[in-house]
C-alpha cells in the first residue's frame, strides 16, 4: 500500500535551497529523508546527474553533493530490496559517484562526502536508519543519535559556561565561540570514528566500509501515523507546526545552544536555525 502523505517540509539552515544539504525523497516503494554531513574540507564538488549539464550543480560541499548522490540511488532501488542491501547499495552508489577521486580520500577524512539516512520501505512496513536522522511512530520518538555528539556538547558547553563565568558576554560569545574553536581539533579526529568499531563509533554513508547490518530497524503497523525527519529538528513533534514552534522556542531561548538545546555549535551569523531541517508525515 503506497503511504499517504499528510505533509512535508524542507528548508535550508541559510534560506538559500540550493545550499541545503537535507534532501527529501518520496516515491511509490520508498520515503527517506538525507542528511548530508556538513564537511570540515575545503574541495569543492561537482554533481551532474544525467551529464548533460541542465540540472548540474559545482562548486558544492561534500555534504550537498552526498546528498545529491543518494537521492538519484533512491530513485533506483528495488522495492523489494531488504534493509542491509538498501544500505550497502546507496553506499556503493557513493563510491560510484566519488570516481577516481576515491585514493586521496583514504587519508583526507575531512573531504569525504558523507550522509546518513532515514527511510520507510512500504514493502517491508519498516523505517530504517543509518546514522542519526529522527522519526516517530504514533506517538514515540526515536532520535537515534551519536554518543560523540552528546560528549562534543558537553565540552562545547562547559567551555563556553566557564568563559560566561569569567566574564565573556553572551554577545561575545555570539560573535565569536570559543567553545565550538575549542573542541574543532576533536571534530576533525572523530572523523575516524566514522564506521568505526568503537564505543565511539558511529555509522555514516561515506563510499568507504561501512556495517549495514548496525541499521536500525522500527516496523510500522498499517495505518500508523509515520513521521522522519533530520536532526535540524531538536524537538520532533506529531505535526510540522508543532515541531516549527517547539524550534522557534529553542532559537530564542537558547541561540548558543548551551543550556536546553546543548549542541556542538550554536545558531551562527546569518542563519535561520541551527542546521538545514526536513519533516515529512504520513499514514502508512
Amino acid at each position: 500500500m503506497t503511504p499517504s502523505i499528510i505533509e512535508q517540509f524542507i528548508q535550508s539552515k541559510k534560506g538559500n535551497p540550493a545550499l541545503c544539504e537535507d534532501g527529501l525523497f518520496v516515491g511509490e516503494h520508498f520515503i527517506a529523508v538525507v542528511d548530508g554531513v556538513t564537511g570540515k574540507g575545503i574541495v569543492p564538488w561537482n554533481w551532474d546527474e544525467d551529464g548533460d549539464g541542465r540540472n548540474a550543480e559545482t562548486g558544492i560541499t561534500s555534504g550537498r553533493f552526498a546528498r545529491n548522490v543518494l537521492l538519484s540511488a533512491l530513485k533506483r532501488l528495488p522495492m523489494d530490496i531488504d534493509s542491509a542491501s538498501a544500505i550497502t547499495f546507496l553506499n556503493n552508489s557513493l563510491t560510484q559517484a566519488i570516481g577516481s577521486r576515491m585514493k586521496s580520500l583514504i587519508d583526507c577524512l575531512e573531504e569525504r562526502p558523507q550522509a546518513v539516512i532515514i527511510l520507510y520501505s512500504a514493502f517491508y512496513r519498516e523505517i530504517w536508519a543509518f546514522g542519526d536522522c529522527q522519526c516517530m511512530i504514533n506517538d514515540t520518538v526515536f532520535t537515534h543519535s551519536k554518543k560523540i555528539d552528546s560528549l562534543m556538547a558537553q565540552a562545547r558547553c562547559l567551555y563556553n559556561e566557564i568563559e560566561l563565568i569569567l566574564g565573556t558576554s553572551i554577545a561575545d560569545l555570539e560573535k565569536n565561540d570559543s567553545g565550538r574553536q575549542a573542541i574543532l581539533p576533536l571534530l576533525r579526529r572523530q572523523l575516524s570514528l566514522a564506521n568505526a568499531a568503537s564505543p565511539y563509533g558511529y555509522d555514516v554513508l561515506d563510499g568507504f566500509s561501512i556495517h549495514p547490518e548496525r541499521t536500525v530497524i522500527h516496523q510500522v503497523s498499517p495505518g500508523a501515523q509515520v513521521i522522519l525527519a533530520s536532526d535540524g529538528y531538536p524537538a520532533l513533534k506529531p505535526t510540522l507546526a508543532e515541531s516549527e514552534e517547539a524550534l522557534k522556542m529553542l532559537i530564542e531561548k537558547d541561540p548558543l545552544c548551551i543550556h536546553e538545546n546543548k549542541g556542538t555549535k550554536g545558531l551562527q551569523n546569518g542563519c535561520l536555525s541551527f542546521d538545514d531541517r526536513t519533516y515529512i508525515r504520513f499514514m502508512a
